[in-house]
């Protein structure tokens, strides 16, 4: 058996910080054909914005693609973690997610989560309570998430079991990036320092809700997407603060013309949301 690489080690070192620190159509009618859907915070979705997103990811899981996802997320997950290909491979999975689910429904688009918004008692956030995602998995049944809309969830990578979540704090998660924080990292023009910096504080995300989110196969939980499309939220911001800043990092030796592991595409071809398809609902951080 071969000992761990040093990107595996690598990786394994940015975890470890983080830790410290069935298909129905419904709203497709309205969909407008002329402009992408936009990508909403997960409390200002209408009830119908919600429970399309909920049908349709539900309908790819039945369909066997949910867990293919989450299968290529495993196998590259060495090669795009504590790298500079960690948010232009991220935005290219998330693309690849909120296309497949546009197969089932062309109105729905991956919401994001406010993380940072709720970073004081995250246990507390709207987004874990049952009328979402639910909250934290049942130690008297094998930490299964008993609640939301994702109750029941059999994940199958790398072999079935229920859908878990084990807060790091027993009943409660650590408190994570604050507002101010992630604030102040939008100023820093350096794309390997922010690159870097948003990896941990997702991954301090990840690892303080535990289960299969803090696990190299995070997408088995549902909630995965809302937390990683935040993460490409700010990294727009960021560019377009920064919108000279050259993608460069020594870490993994990417530049914008670097392939993006699996899809193949330069990182200069992610650059852009508009040019992607899709948008979104505002900037951040929100006033409301």
């Amino acid at each position: 058996m071969r000992g761990p690489s040093r990107r595996e080690l690598l990786s394994s070192a940015v975890w470890g910080t983080a830790a410290i620190a069935f298909g129905v159509r419904g709203t497709a009618a309205h969909a407008d054909p002329a402009r992408p859907p936009a990508r909403r915070r997960v409390g200002d979705m209408t009830k119908e914005q919600w429970e399309a997103f909920v049908r349709a990811v539900r309908a790819l899981k039945a369909r066997g693609t949910y867990d293919a996802l989450v299968k290529t997320y495993t196998d590259d997950f060495a090669a795009t973690h504590a790298n500079g290909f960690f948010l232009p491979w991220q935005r290219r999975y998330l693309l690849h997610f909120e296309r497949e689910l546009q197969r089932i429904d062309p109105a729905v688009s991956v919401p994001y989560w406010d993380w940072p918004r709720d970073g004081r008692a995250p246990e507390r956030s709207a987004v874990l309570s049952k009328a979402y995602f639910g909250g934290n998995g049942s130690a008297k049944h094998d930490q299964a998430v008993l609640d939301g809309a994702f109750a029941g969830w059999t994940a199958k990578v790398p072999r079935v079991h229920p859908l878990r979540r084990s807060y790091a704090d027993g009943g409660k998660i650590p408190p994570w990036a604050s507002p101010d924080l992630i604030a102040n990292m939008l100023k820093n023009p350096d794309f390997q320092v922010f690159n870097m910096q948003l990896e941990i504080h997702i991954g301090a995300v990840q690892m303080g809700i535990g289960g299969d989110l803090a696990q190299s196969a995070a997408p088995n939980d549902p909630l995965y997407w809302v937390v990683a499309c935040l993460g490409d939220l700010l990294w727009h911001m960021w560019r377009s603060r920064h919108p000279e800043a050259p993608v460069r990092s020594a870490y993994g030796d990417v530049t914008e013309e670097s392939r993006l592991p699996r899809y193949g595409d330069p990182v200069a071809n992610v650059l852009d949301v508009e040019k992607l398809g899709y948008r979104y609902d505002g900037v951040w951080p929100r006033t409301r």
